[in-house]
């Protein structure tokens, strides 16, 4: 007989009754743990471990799972910067309440069961602002990878991308196969069914590795500059990308560093561009997202002058 304990983590610390005897554990093993206070009911009819986060707990009050975007951040993709909690509920729902009060849960986000091992490693998954929730109404296009709690990542990308300003859209689908959460034919899948999609898709997609970097690059690209992703320079590892084949960047802040010895890489890549008289534009998250004139400012003072020196020194572009 399966453990309860062992089982409801594995289902995202938040699961049904049904769910959990269909797995082989009864209703006489689940009432043991809940009179032992090892679990409760935050409904009629579910059970969660105190491990279980605010917004589990008020998707279950509520009576729909964890979608749209907030599915995406516990998937550790992209999500724009909307922070408010989306729920998704399918068509054949009963009732929906969006006042209903959830039972305090734990400060920790939990992770989707389905979120990449390295994700996790980072930490919780990040929670959204206190405050009634958005409710979207649709079909999960594939149950079968839908938990109770939370929504497939086929249906969070399908409504994420209909929620998403443009831009941030594209971020997702780029860091959604990044994270190899879904795979290309999958997320093309997803796309057909999406009226918009033809404008998500474009040269960079799948190529950018987080979502302020495609935030950056086609950004930088509207505005007229040539820009050529993930480039290898020198012998020495990889940099984020090049501009008009005379600076190097590195985009800081694609969420967290693995260590020191990450940090200290991507400074010696730094310093390996400069040895080589190509500038490193070092962009943070935080300024692409809140600052974007100054950096489309540093940009084009960097790539000018970079142009002239090189020019001056008889020097071609940096080739790819």
């Amino acid at each position: 007989m399966p453990e309860l304990l062992s089982e409801l983590a594995r289902l995202g610390h938040v699961a049904r009754e049904r769910t959990l005897a269909a797995d082989g554990i009864g209703p006489d093993q689940v009432a043991r743990a809940v009179e032992q206070g090892t679990v409760f009911h935050p409904r009629n009819g579910w059970i969660a471990t105190p491990s279980a986060d605010r917004e589990q707990l008020m998707a279950v009050a509520v009576g729909a799972p964890i979608g749209c975007v907030s599915g995406l951040r516990r998937l550790g993709v992209w999500a724009g910067d909307d922070d408010v909690l989306h729920l998704h509920a399918p068509p054949s729902s009963g009732h929906v309440d969006t006042r209903a009060r959830a039972t305090v849960g734990s400060a920790e986000g939990v992770w989707h069961p389905l979120t990449p091992s390295h994700r996790r490693s980072s930490g919780g998954a990040w929670g959204a602002a206190s405050g009634r929730p958005r409710v979207h109404w649709a079909a999960d296009p594939a149950p079968k990878r839908a938990y109770d709690w939370v929504v497939s990542p086929e249906a969070a990308l399908a409504r994420a991308v209909r929620c998403l300003p443009e831009e941030h859209a594209r971020a997702a689908v780029d860091s959604i196969l990044h994270e190899r959460v879904l795979t290309r034919s999958e997320v093309d899948a997803v796309l057909a069914g999406v009226p918009t999609a033809r404008v998500l898709v474009d040269q960079y997609t799948g190529r950018l590795e987080s979502g302020v970097e495609s935030l950056f690059v086609r950004r930088i690209a509207a505005a007229g500059f040539s820009v050529v992703p993930q480039v290898r320079f020198a012998g020495f590892g990889r940099f984020d990308g090049l501009i008009d084949g005379v600076v190097l960047f590195e985009i800081d802040g694609r969420g967290y560093h693995s260590g020191a010895d990450e940090f200290y890489r991507d400074r010696d890549r730094t310093l390996v561009g400069h040895a080589f008289g190509v500038p490193v534009l070092r962009p943070s998250a935080r300024h692409i997202l809140e600052d974007w004139p100054t950096v489309l400012a540093a940009v084009s003072r960097a790539v000018a002058d970079a142009a002239i020196v090189r020019a001056a020194r008889g020097l071609p572009p940096v080739l790819t």
